[in-house]
């Protein structure tokens, strides 16, 4: 193959998400978010929590104490302790970074199952399966730490 007869070919590939079949697609596949009218019910919730041995757990955005005012106490608390490794590791709502300006920021999931061994992993990965909801993982050992 010459080179001129792969770039042609390169440049075509690179037009194929602009084919007539993906431009007029009816519905993308997306996750389902909390704002959606088919976010899963209380009930649907209750039925995780139960499954995992009550281990579901709601989460407030960790930097919640400093929205109103970053002098008082509980502010002064988590800012302190976000130096810490091992207490960002223990708060389910928190990661190690808070996002990147003008490209995302973080935002803690509604929910988190602290699971205690596979049947509770395996339940957490079923309910977001069937409901399209993302998943995310996080557990020891897989950070720079």
């Amino acid at each position: 193959m010459n080179r001129r007869s792969f770039l042609k070919r390169f440049a075509a590939a690179g037009l194929l998400p602009l084919s007539p079949a993906k431009m007029f697609a009816k519905d993308a596949f997306r996750r389902r978010r909390p704002s959606d009218a088919n976010w899963p019910s209380e009930k649907a919730w209750k039925r995780l929590n139960d499954e995992v041995g009550g281990n579901l757990i709601p989460i407030d955005f960790p930097l919640k104490p400093c929205l109103a005012s970053s002098g008082n106490a509980d502010c002064k608390t988590v800012l302190e302790n976000l130096r810490n490794p091992y207490y960002i590791g223990d708060q389910p709502g928190i990661t190690q970074t808070l996002g990147w300006v003008d490209a995302w920021s973080t935002k803690p999931s509604v929910y988190a199952v602290a699971a205690r061994d596979a049947r509770d992993i395996a339940a957490a990965v079923n309910f977001a399966r069937e409901n399209d909801l993302r998943l995310v993982v996080k557990g020891g050992g897989h950070s720079y730490q």
